[in-house]
């Protein structure tokens, strides 16, 4: 076990890694994660060195001022919807890869860079589609591993109140995805490779700035997960930069 942390910014160097993945679980936006952390950040300076280092488990307390604030800042409206995704994606027909040319400039590595940001990006999307009260029950839950009671507690609810909003999560990814992602059944009709080309036109996903959550394994070499929650944890998690994370702590 780690030692305790003895000032904020010592907290803050530990958690923020971890804090910028569950915001960008909850934006589908690196941009906005890290706006979402820099806030937590000047929140947390506000608030004073006891607020937080005399919490009963600190790292926690954060990451429920984080959950409760982008719950709040969010609103009640999603930005996707699922009918919205499907037009932007499995409106066109399945486009074949063509690597002499195109965006991808028959570049292999930015295939497989643009493939896996396409399954991150597409699943994080699904998630946008749910109200933010009900989105962050699951990614709590099913990405982060607490349990209703602690989750409920972090978010200053009643326990079951949060189970209603992770029955409702569960159910409208698994209703969304089930009969059409690849990577829950190979049978189904939505794949990275045939809908790479569409989401790039439609600006649905772009080249990130660098490739260090990007793994090395082909985005498919799994099999079909048709949990959702085993799905989801599947992902590669977005790393904050070092020197994005000193500039935030310094």
């Amino acid at each position: 076990m780690a030692d305790a942390p003895s000032s904020n910014q010592e907290l803050l160097r530990r958690e923020l890694p971890r804090l910028y993945a569950f915001a960008y679980s909850m934006c589908c936006s690196r941009d906005e994660a890290l706006s979402a952390v820099r806030q937590l950040v000047a929140d947390v300076r506000a608030q004073g060195e006891a607020k937080f280092l005399g919490a009963a488990n600190p790292s926690d307390a954060l990451l429920g001022l984080m959950a409760r604030s982008l719950e709040e800042s969010l609103g009640r409206k999603s930005e996707f919807t699922f009918e919205g995704l499907d037009e932007i994606l499995r409106s066109d027909i399945t486009r074949p890869i063509d690597l002499t040319g195109g965006p991808l400039g028959g570049d292999p590595i930015k295939l497989h860079t643009m493939l896996w940001e396409l399954k991150r990006t597409c699943l994080a999307a699904t998630l946008s589609c749910l109200p933010p009260g009900v989105r962050v029950s699951f990614v709590l839950t099913d990405l982060m591993g607490f349990g209703p009671v602690e989750a409920a507690e972090l978010l200053g609810i009643k326990e079951s109140a949060y189970r209603v909003r992770l029955t409702r999560a569960r159910k409208r990814v698994e209703d969304y995805l089930t009969p059409r992602c690849a990577h829950v059944d190979h049978q189904n009709p939505c794949t990275c490779t045939g809908r790479l080309l569409i989401a790039i036109e439609a600006n649905f996903i772009k080249l990130p700035a660098h490739r260090q959550d990007i793994p090395h394994e082909p985005h498919d070499a799994d099999g079909p997960r048709r949990d959702m929650g085993s799905l989801y944890r599947s992902l590669p998690v977005v790393q904050l930069l070092d020197p994005e994370l000193e500039a935030l702590v310094s």
